[in-house]
């Protein structure tokens, strides 16, 4: 299964992880910082995706990973 790495608050992982739990096994690292990221395993490295602030909606999140990871991974 593919994996995916997200730093991010727990608010947002929390919602990011119900939209990918179906197609990815997460991994998660809590964070204050005002910025998240999201990165997928590739070739045995972990390769950042989408870079996002704390107050972007979830929506923009997950649109900005689905155009990205078509772009880099597939």
């Amino acid at each position: 299964m593919r994996k995916l790495f997200i730093t991010a608050s727990e608010k947002i992982i929390n919602h990011l992880e119900k939209k990918f739990r179906h197609n990815f096994e997460i991994e998660f690292e809590y964070s204050d910082s005002l910025e998240g990221k999201i990165e997928v395993l590739k070739n045995n490295k972990w390769i950042t995706i989408c870079r996002f602030s704390v107050d972007e909606s979830v929506e923009n999140i997950v649109t900005m990973f689905n155009v990205n990871y078509e772009i880099h991974c597939k």
